[in-house]
């Protein structure tokens, strides 16, 4: 079964972080100048949904048994999750929202870590029941 909904938004995602980081890199200099943290994580946000949105459309397109699809279909909303809350709270905050605003953005970092972790339990059960039935 495949998911095509995860690659839609994950080809998207990467669309957008090509965008700002383009912007980033041409249009900001004044809140850089100012504030020069906010460059880096504003490269970090950029690099973030870049590596997620490429993951997103990776869970999109990959046929996965459906037994196990609800490792990969939480991992996936939990990427969705983490470039909102990580990245879209670093952007929000260097075009104007209040420093308060970066407070969530840990939250979208666990998020991450929680996608990556589920997506290795998904891999080890796939290479677990593979073994298994090789064995027999």
């Amino acid at each position: 079964m495949k998911y095509p909904s995860l690659g839609i938004i994950g080809a998207l995602f990467v669309t957008m972080a090509i965008g700002l980081g383009a912007y980033g890199a041409h249009g900001l200099d004044d809140a850089f100048s100012q504030n020069p943290r906010m460059k880096g994580a504003w490269g970090n946000a950029v690099d973030y949904q870049m590596f997620h949105g490429l993951a997103l459309f990776a869970l999109g397109i990959v046929r996965i048994d459906q037994k196990k699809a609800k490792l990969w279909i939480v991992s996936g909303i939990l990427m969705f999750l983490g470039v909102i809350l990580f990245c879209f709270s670093i952007y929000a905050w260097v075009f104007g929202g209040p420093e308060g605003l970066i407070k969530i953005t840990p939250l979208g970092g666990f998020s991450f870590i929680f996608a990556w972790v589920l997506l290795a339990i998904h891999q080890f059960l796939t290479l677990k029941s593979r073994n298994l039935t090789n064995d027999s």
